[in-house]
């Protein structure tokens, strides 16, 4: 049974660059999206990842293919982002009352779209059937900010509305693993893999050749 899960936030979508709502619009990876997943494949191609979990949205799948695993894999709706409902999804947010809203609130739904708490049942449904109970030891799971972000206020035992005290960047690399009956977190958002705070740096150093 699994004992050791990666946990990987996506690249860098359109849609973080756009600034615009894209739970479940298939938006695909900037060129430094695809950038920070090859650099996250030399961080991983340490790790016997034995089975990988992923969203099946574009930016999640694309982020995956960039780690060249050899594992079986499984594509999964109940991973995906926060479903915004039909009014917002590709809508620029254009204030700060609109960003907070939709984006801080965890309380607030869009029209015929989700909140945190729906996003946070959904994905720990999903865990407890799916990959909880795996029979390999070691496995990766690729999704959003949102998911992973609820998975870890429920293995902290965090209110949801405290959310977003959490950050977790694009290609953010976070580890729990299981200590007897309980689920850890061991890592939490590292970006050691490719030894800097930001992109920028990298990208800069790509303008110039």
């Amino acid at each position: 049974m699994v004992s050791t899960i990666f946990l990987v936030r996506h690249g860098e979508a359109e849609s973080n660059v756009g600034k615009y709502f894209a739970g479940w619009l298939d938006v695909p990876l900037t060129p430094l999206g695809k950038q920070q997943a090859a650099l996250l494949k030399k961080r991983l191609g340490k790790e016997k990842i034995e089975r990988a979990f992923c969203s099946d949205l574009t930016r999640a799948k694309d982020t995956l293919a960039a780690l060249s695993l050899t594992c079986s894999i499984e594509y999964a709706k109940e991973l995906r982002e926060k479903n915004y409902g039909k009014d917002l999804e590709g809508v620029r947010w254009d204030s700060d009352e609109q960003y907070d809203k939709y984006h801080l609130d965890a309380y607030a739904r869009g029209p015929g779209g989700e909140n945190c708490a729906d996003v946070e049942k959904r994905t720990i449904s999903y865990f407890n059937k799916k990959i909880f109970p795996a029979k390999e030891d070691t496995v990766l799971v690729v999704s959003h900010h949102g998911p992973l972000v609820l998975l870890a206020c429920h293995i902290l035992g965090m209110p949801i509305k405290n959310w977003r005290r959490l950050r977790l960047g694009n290609c953010g690399l976070c580890i729990i693993a299981k200590e007897g009956k309980t689920w850890r977190v061991r890592l939490w958002n590292s970006l050691s893999h490719y030894g800097l705070q930001s992109f920028s740096p990298l990208l800069a150093k790509e303008k110039k050749k």
